[in-house]
């Protein structure tokens, strides 16, 4: 009942005071027709008796009133937060979807991920030690792999996973239909062939029979029984990459499983002993790694240093730096959004409670105290923010699913299997709150300062210009925060561009590639030499083709091995992280490599004559400095190959990095680059365009083996990993500074739009004395500029701070680009000119009259 007495109490008093009373009359003109002092005051003693929670939503009732009065002001101040708390409501989903999910586990607080001191993987071997060893409780090994599906005359790559026998057992996962192996009937001694079906791929490539269960599969050649179906809610422990088929492991998968080195190696997962902490752990796993490098010192070199170990939450993570640096920068970026957002309203509410003043000092008048006035004026601001949170949480889930699969050159598409959940539901109201109090703090201060006699004198004209120094500040720190994303995002851009038109080393526009996905077997690499060159042979015929080859790595496709090397005859410290290549004769050709001193691979260099290899010249300058490598002999242990031959530096993993150290070895005589099963890759050179010989070729192959799973793509094809992957950063960050950029520009024509409002009367004096209609358009559009000017110079000190954190991220660009800065401020300068046009241009149309008439 009070809460309703005094709605209508104010709104009469601001009716009277309108009317010309003064603000003590109208208060007891107002008191009196709502029946007289006494009553009024028995309602106030029943309000303040009225508990919190009542008080709360008598405020909320009030402030919804309220803010109907203003639907435009409501839709704005909603739209602004419901962009900023929406694309954080995404991000925060992708990134735990990504990073942070917790693969489906029994116990998962005891679960954590363990690396050994060399690398990132166990070998299966050293993994069986480990699990000998019993300083886990339990230990599952999984690598993932690809698998040749055939039906018929048809063979389809699924993504596999190859598990321990006690996989499913020790992270205590169950089938949603049928079973899931057992360690007893799955050990790599009994040639398991068994195999498991994640939910996709039984609704995708089987329908959702049931009747799957029983048949066999033929895996790599190989028949396999499917026992089992996993749930859909099932968690991978691959994080966003979800394998199709889950086999064990074993030699029919993993044809080098029984050797030590551990290239070959598992992802391991443990169960920690009852009482058992990280450190203890970490430190049992150091003390095995140091008893196994003893046992195998060339097998487990550097198996002594200290293991790694972490919590199974966030594993994917893998502790490092260079993959949490983009998830933060896009955290960091993203939170300037929201505070863009919260700055707009903040300056909206600012507003408001200016133009306000004259029924908030009828407030006071009528016994508000200030801690009122302030409650009032944040339920106003937790409100608007719960409206943007609404609509911020419809955003996201219109957002997540189009996110959901992310699809890259050369790789399968990558479920992120994001969905709304309660977590995200939750972060979404925590960013309510945050945000309401951000938006609602500043203007409900301002707003409870109130001068009775002067501010309700005000109400009724529009004479007063008010304090607008606040507004400025939020208008200068949305800018600042606009400049600081889209000098970002400009600076991807830029390096996009930059990757893009980057000579590589050889020739993109002329070169065709067949990638052959070889089945595992006891000689898969051996294998692959004599089935390539039965595929060189026919491929050579076509007309148009001019040169052919083999290697193991496609350049710039996202693949890469690197080894360290030592020199015959020097000491044995190792040189400079080097890449590596498996490649037959005339690749250097084909790829229109330079050759410049020595001589090409041979047909006769192959297994079992003297071991050669062909270095590149970054390779010469990191371990020859100033002298000559052909001839020198190179290992990173026995037996050492003479370097035979020295080409012409290219890129490797990136476009934009310097020119890298790079070996390169003859593939008939070193057919397996590491222990890590690669697929075959023949090159071809054409003299025309390589797309129209796609079909010839694939003709070619076909031919040869009907059987063999390949893709045959032009190399400019091939190589957009890395740019496809700049480019997607680019988007993504590309979008997120129109967003800011959009939200600038609002913030700024509302305070431009509020300044010349509450400067009409001046302007009408201006404008009667003879001022011109261009001179107070400069003077509107000029405030607006400085504005901008001023959010500008704070912004690019921001930015200068930040770009160099990110200079790693930006190859090929200084983190200080001129034309990224440049870019950015004239952007903003144009975006401040047309957001303080139209206030400017409406102000050279007031008619002096009528200002001065409203003084």
């Amino acid at each position: 009942m009070g809460d309703e007495l005094t709605f209508h109490l104010e709104s009469r008093a601001e009716d009277l005071v309108r009317q010309g009373l003064s603000p003590a009359a109208a208060a007891r003109q107002a008191r009196l027709e709502f029946g007289g002092m006494e009553h009024y005051k028995e309602q106030c003693r029943d309000t303040r008796s009225v508990p919190v929670v009542a008080h709360a939503l008598r405020d909320l009732i009030y402030a919804w009133r309220s803010l109907r009065r203003s639907p435009v002001f409501v839709v704005v101040a909603t739209l602004s937060l419901a962009l900023g708390i929406g694309v954080n409501a995404t991000l925060l989903g992708a990134l735990s979807a990504i990073f942070l999910r917790v693969p489906t586990m029994t116990d998962p607080a005891r679960v954590v991920s363990v690396e050994p001191g060399n690398s990132n993987q166990f070998s299966f071997l050293n993994y069986r030690d480990l699990l000998d060893s019993q300083v886990l409780a339990d230990v599952v090994g999984f690598r993932a792999t690809v698998l040749n599906l055939r039906s018929r005359e048809h063979v389809e790559r699924v993504n596999g996973l190859a598990v321990t026998a006690n996989f499913f057992d020790g992270l205590g996962v169950a089938a949603g239909l049928g079973r899931v192996f057992t360690r007893d009937e799955a050990r790599p001694e009994g040639d398991p062939r068994l195999a498991v079906l994640s939910y996709a791929c039984w609704q995708r490539r089987f329908g959702g029979e049931p009747g799957v269960l029983g048949q066999t599969l033929n895996l790599n050649g190989q028949s396999f029984l499917v026992l089992g179906v996993l749930p859909a809610q099932y968690r991978p422990v691959t994080g966003f990459m979800s394998p199709d088929v889950y086999v064990p492991l074993s030699p029919l998968v993993l044809p080098n499983l029984k050797r030590r080195q551990n290239g070959n190696g598992l992802a391991v997962l443990g169960r920690l002993q009852q009482g058992t902490t990280l450190e203890q752990l970490q430190r049992a796993v150091t003390a095995l790694g140091q008893q196994l490098e003893r046992t195998y010192p060339q097998e487990n070199e550097g198996f002594s240093r200290p293991s790694r170990v972490f919590p199974v939450r966030g594993m994917q993570l893998r502790g490092s730096p260079e993959l949490i640096a983009f998830p933060v920068l896009l955290l960091v970026l993203f939170g300037l959004v929201l505070l863009i957002a919260c700055s707009n309203v903040a300056g909206l509410l600012m507003a408001r409670a200016t133009a306000r003043r004259g029924e908030f000092a009828i407030r006071v008048a009528l016994g508000a105290g200030r801690a009122r006035l302030i409650q009032s004026t944040l339920v106003e601001s937790f409100l608007l923010a719960s409206l943007g949170a609404a609509v911020g949480s419809l955003l996201a889930v219109w957002l997540l699913p189009m996110i959901s699969v992310v699809r890259l050159p050369n790789e399968p598409a990558v479920q992120l299997s994001i969905e709304p959940s309660l977590t995200l539901y939750l972060y979404g109201l925590g960013l309510a709150l945050v945000s309401g109090l951000l938006c609602g703090v500043v203007p409900a201060l301002r707003a409870s300062d109130i001068s009775v006699v002067a501010d309700v004198q005000r109400a009724g004209g529009r004479s007063h210009t008010g304090r607008l120094w606040l507004r400025h500040a939020f208008v200068v720190g949305q800018v600042a925060a606009t400049v600081v994303l889209l000098v970002v995002s400009s600076l991807f851009l830029r390096s996009l561009v930059r990757i893009a038109s980057v000579h590589p080393g050889f020739d993109l526009d002329h070169g065709l590639v067949a990638t052959f996905y070889m089945e595992a077997t006891g000689d898969t690499a051996e294998g692959a030499a004599p089935f390539a060159a039965r595929v060189l042979e026919r491929v050579d015929r076509i007309p148009g083709v001019q040169s052919s080859s083999m290697a193991s790595v496609i350049p710039l496709a996202g693949d890469s091995s690197a080894a360290r090397f030592q020199i015959l005859g020097r000491p044995t410290t190792k040189g400079a992280r080097t890449y590596l290549n498996n490649v037959g004769p005339r690749y250097f050709e084909t790829m229109a490599i330079g050759l410049l001193r020595g001589r090409d691979f041979r047909p006769s260099d192959r297994v079992g004559s003297p071991p050669v290899a062909i270095v590149n010249e970054a390779f010469q300058r990191a371990y020859f400095p100033g002298g000559d490598a052909v001839g020198q002999r190179v290992g990173y242990g026995e037996p050492f190959s003479e370097i035979v031959g020295l080409v012409k530096d290219s890129a490797y993993a990136s476009v934009g990095e310097e020119p890298a150290p790079v070996l390169y070895y003859s593939y008939a005589q070193v057919p397996s680059l590491s222990t890590q099963a690669r697929p075959l890759i023949v090159h071809l050179r054409t003299d025309g365009d390589p797309a129209a010989a796609i079909r010839s070729v694939t003709r070619a192959i076909v031919d040869v083996d009907h059987t063999v799973a390949f893709e045959v793509k032009t190399l400019r094809e091939a190589t957009t990993f890395e740019f496809a992957i700049r480019r997607l950063g680019s988007g993504l960050l590309g979008s997120l500074g129109a967003v800011g950029l959009l939200l600038a520009m609002i913030g700024l024509y509302g305070v431009v739009a509020y300044a010349v409002a509450t400067r009409t009367p001046e302007i009408g004096i201006r404008m009667a004395l003879g001022a011109s209609s261009h001179r107070v358009l400069w003077s509107i559009l000029s405030h607006g500029l400085r504005l901008v000017g001023l959010g500008v110079a704070v912004g690019t000190l921001l930015s200068l701070l930040m770009t160099h954190v990110i200079a790693d991220l930006v190859t090929g660009v200084s983190p200080t680009d001129p034309i990224a800065f440049a870019g950015t401020a004239i952007v903003l300068a144009v975006t401040g000119l047309v957001a303080s046009y139209f206030p400017a241009r409406r102000a050279t149309r007031i008619d002096p009259l009528v200002a001065l008439r409203t003084e």
